[in-house]
């Protein structure tokens, strides 16, 4: 037997006879009539609890709930159940009525009695009460439309207007918010879609739970597990509703990651464009992050081990200090130089290689706030001693690397990497900002062999660049005709 709402149920055990409905018919300034002929809007009142004789229509404890003109359906949605604390109290605070234009085949009837109400009722949209008795306004599962409206401050009415099939304006006018026929069938229909698709999913992690409870726990031999399964087009769904912006939380951040990753197979068949796409804009992210980080640590306190922590896990931000594809062997490594009694030795910072040659290089990097350069000495500015000492450290390192590599290069030997000409890159300061310093700065690293000095800042405008590269260019707006 199917089950009855509660206020269908209330209705069917009431003996008094109620609830109750009176009629105040009005003519055309608005005063009480009995005049058919008059009559130009009729009030409609409420009462959930017997009305004393003598009582006037408008008094405790009646509650106006309706208001018909042939062209306007006034609805006062409000507490009709007499035992609630908010009895008579509006449903949505500030929302105090919802108005219906005049219908496309005709102006409405004007009741003046319980059965031509209910029949101007029935002929109401679809989504609203149509029975007086239980409530008016739109349905409970359809509130959300009405509270979010509520919202907006100033907002006291809720006007639908224009033909449901024809795409209406929805628009703020004063304390009125007009929303169009159109419109309000279309959020309906959603609405009513999101609520099955959940009601479904909900039956379905229900029976998988007492599934996996009550017969694979007990007989798994002869009951297999049931595992849940997104309904389908639940993901599409949710992103229409969104407009794209679905906020996740990290764990479901970590299963998307994992849900697209696990059907990468069946996407490069089904989807390969949008798989492109993905891939491209992860990479333009990534990038983005990796300047913002970058940048972060251009400041003149960062310390060397912040940035040789940094590259150490960004290694393709080291490569932008090369001309040419490189990749990274390792960190920190030795290059030579120790006595028989152990003591001494040289580290350089990094180990890389070029892609193509296999060809060894090191690097050497300091900190951003490292000076460049030294006083002015006869309009010229030479190196500071910073600088020419990281230079002389990195040469170092190559003639050791070279010198030992037989003793100590010999895993790298097997694998391919030669120390044919080591390639030397120091990564040191900031770009001069000054015209005379820029130049001194320019001339004593260009007059360098085999030793490529950059500053920080130049690998961030690197990868900038790289950045504006890959990234959309907006379309260019057409010209106008007039």
């Amino acid at each position: 037997m199917a089950s009855i709402p509660n206020s269908e149920y209330r209705h069917s055990q009431r003996t008094d006879g109620g609830p109750f409905a009176a009629f105040q018919p009005l003519d055309e300034l608005g005063l009480p009539t009995s005049i058919r002929e008059e009559i130009t809007e009729v009030e409609v009142y409420y009462s959930d609890v017997p009305v004393p004789q003598g009582v006037s229509i408008g008094a405790k404890p009646w509650i106006r709930i309706m208001s018909i003109a042939e062209n306007l359906i006034t609805i006062w949605p409000v507490q009709q159940r007499g035992d609630h604390s908010d009895y008579g109290e509006p449903l949505f605070d500030s929302i105090e009525r919802l108005c219906i234009v005049e219908r496309t085949d005709g102006p409405y009837g004007l009741p003046t009695t319980i059965e031509e109400l209910d029949d101007l009722l029935l002929s109401l949209p679809a989504g609203f009460y149509k029975n007086w008795r239980y409530g008016l306004g739109l349905l409970w599962e359809f509130r959300s439309i009405i509270a979010t409206i509520a919202e907006i401050p100033g907002i006291t009415t809720v006007c639908f207007h224009g033909p449901a099939h024809l795409p209406s304006t929805d628009r703020i006018e004063g304390p009125v918010y007009c929303l169009g026929m159109n419109s309000y069938h279309r959020l309906r229909r959603e609405i009513t879609t999101a609520t099955r698709r959940h009601q479904r999913a909900a039956r379905k992690e229900k029976s998988a739970i007492c599934h996996n409870r009550l017969l694979h726990r007990v007989a798994p031999q002869q009951f297999d597990p049931q595992s849940l399964s997104l309904p389908q087009n639940a993901l599409a769904d949710l992103t229409a509703s969104a407009y794209g912006e679905v906020k996740l939380a990290k764990r479901d951040q970590r299963a998307a990651v994992a849900l697209v990753r696990g059907h990468a197979d069946s996407l490069v068949k089904s989807e390969p464009a949008a798989l492109l796409q993905l891939k491209q804009d992860i990479e333009l992210v990534t990038l983005r992050e990796l300047i913002e980080r970058c940048t972060e640590l251009l400041a003149a306190t960062t310390t060397e081990a912040k940035w040789q922590s940094f590259l150490s896990a960004n290694p393709f931000v080291l490569s932008m200090a090369f001309h040419y594809p490189v990749i990274r062997i390792g960190d920190q490594p030795y290059v030579g130089g120790k006595l028989h009694t152990g003591q001494g030795g040289s580290y350089s910072d990094f180990l890389m290689a070029a892609a193509a040659t296999n060809n060894l290089a090191l690097v050497e990097i300091k900190r951003p706030g490292i000076p460049l350069l030294g006083n002015e000495y006869r309009g010229i500015y030479p190196p500071s001693s910073e600088l020419s000492g990281a230079v002389a450290q990195v040469v170092a390192q190559s003639a050791e690397l070279q010198a030992s590599f037989k003793f100590i290069g010999t895993d790298l030997d097997r694998k391919g990497f030669q120390p044919h000409s080591v390639a030397c890159v120091v990564i040191i300061g900031l770009k001069p900002t000054d015209e005379g310093r820029a130049k001194g700065f320019e001339q004593y690293r260009h007059s360098l062999h085999g030793i490529h000095v950059i500053t920080f800042d130049e690998l961030v405008e690197r990868l900038q660049s790289l950045y504006d590269l890959l990234a959309p260019r907006p379309m260019p707006m057409a010209d106008s005709i007039f």
